[in-house]
């Protein structure tokens, strides 16, 4: 299974991920290494926090409010 993925340039200008928080984004960066071939992540605020943010002191509310952020921009 290949998990090593590319930040492309025009990420950083993408108006869909410029209508995203900081932290929104550094989150969708994180999905794509956690994600299968498919792009497919189960939805667990719980686990994502577990996979990207092990260390940092976000709830599981908050990713979730994260995610429904990057759903409302249709990144996910």
């Amino acid at each position: 299974m290949s998990r090593i993925r590319s930040i492309k340039p025009e990420f950083w200008t993408s108006a869909q991920v410029l209508e995203c928080s900081p932290n929104a984004r550094l989150l969708f960066i994180g999905l794509w290494n956690f994600c299968d071939d498919y792009g497919r992540h189960p939805y667990s605020p719980k686990q994502c926090k577990a996979e990207i943010f092990p260390a940092d002191p976000f709830t599981a509310n908050q990713i979730e409010a994260m995610l429904f952020e990057l759903e409302k921009n249709n990144l996910i």
